[in-house]
């Protein structure tokens, strides 16, 4: 009876973090800059809900966007002044439509002198906005650009001023990766230091799935090798561009694969061909940041370097995934009365919070 009642627990367990995290949401935003004498020319793409958020709206339709182009463009990236030695630059008329699930919203601004421009985002800090939100900015620097990202630890930045600050911040790169796998503390704390489910939550629990069925040491770490493999195949194609399947088919997928490889664990099925599963999923959620850097038209040398140390940083976070699970996964099976309970129990709350996201990311 106990062992049934702990299994219950966990599953109401598992089944509450449903309402306490959205799965995976939207929350990168893709910002262009262009300069060209005193012009800086801005361009911003956020997902539709995010910019609801912002403007305080349920939701928005075409003409809501067109008609709210200048508060939309104030609640964000114009919501703090490019500043300069010679005073602030001044913002000109902005433009937005709805394409699809994505806001784009575009104006320029006028500087006052050639100095030094700093720009902050005060906007990435508000609480209408997710505390991981991700603010992924190129900057066209003559020939060349520079690719940076701009999150709630970012104060502010200094424009590019010539092709000599031309690049790619790897380093950040690596750490967005170990993000998007949900194992960076400070994902598991709110604005207020309360804790809160990582962005990365339906990433883990695909792990997790991975590794309930059991097996040796060895057999775990293949497994999570095998997502690794595939993985890497899928931002090696995306920075060759030969394949772009659409995040509204790709986000779905993803959490409809946690779904079955949560039944995979509770029937154990296929047990043997875990690793070959976990790489075929590894294909699709490899998209997802690859299709944000596609839309960004990097060149070939930004993308791969992009990819790469976006590739590490969710590998580094996968090994510390492995490392606190694989004992405790390895420890249940040598305890069958208790664990076959728990492993089911955990099978289930997963399926169901994979089915959930499933339908939540088809109905948008």
């Amino acid at each position: 009876m106990m062992a049934r009642g702990g299994a219950g627990l966990v599953v109401l367990a598992v089944l509450a973090s449903a309402r306490l995290a959205s799965a995976h949401p939207l929350d990168l935003g893709y910002l262009r800059i262009e300069q060209a004498g005193a012009t800086v020319a801005v361009s911003l793409d956020l997902d539709a809900r995010a910019a609801a958020s912002l403007l305080g709206e349920q939701q928005l339709d075409a003409a809501t966007v067109a008609a709210r182009a200048t508060a939309l463009a104030e609640a964000s990236y114009a919501s703090a002044p490019i500043t300069t030695g010679d005073g602030p630059c001044r913002w000109g008329p902005a433009s937005a439509v709805l394409d699809a699930r994505t806001v784009k919203v575009s104006s320029s601004a006028t500087c006052p002198g050639p100095g030094e421009r700093r720009w902050s985002f005060p906007f990435v800090h508000e609480r209408r906005i997710s505390s991981t939100f991700e603010l992924l900015v190129k900057e066209a620097v003559g020939d060349s650009e520079r690719l940076t990202l701009v999150d709630a630890r970012t104060t502010s930045f200094a424009l590019a001023a010539g092709t000599a600050a031309a690049g790619v911040a790897f380093t950040d790169f690596v750490w967005s990766g170990i993000e998007h796998i949900g194992v960076a503390p400070d994902q598991w704390h709110d604005r207020d230091g309360g804790l809160q489910l990582p962005d990365g939550i339906d990433h883990i629990l695909f792990l997790i799935g991975l590794m309930l069925g059991g097996g040796r040491l060895l057999q775990l770490v293949g497994i999570a090798s095998g997502f690794t493999l595939g993985h890497s195949i899928t931002l090696a194609i995306a920075a060759l561009g030969i394949v772009r399947p659409p995040s509204s088919v790709i986000e779905p997928l993803i959490a409809l694969s946690i779904a079955l490889v949560a039944v995979e664990a509770f029937t154990g099925a296929f047990r043997r061909q875990r690793w070959k599963i976990a790489t075929g999923f590894g294909l699709i959620h490899g998209f997802g940041f690859a299709n944000a850097l596609n839309d960004l038209e990097l060149s070939t040398r930004g993308m791969a370097t992009a990819l790469f140390g976006y590739n590490l940083g969710v590998e580094l976070g996968q090994v510390v995934v492995v490392l606190v699970v694989a004992p405790l996964v390895l420890v249940a099976h040598r305890h069958q009365r208790i664990g076959t309970y728990l492993v089911k129990a955990v099978a289930c709350g997963v399926f169901v919070l994979g089915m959930q996201w499933f339908v939540e990311r088809v109905a948008g």
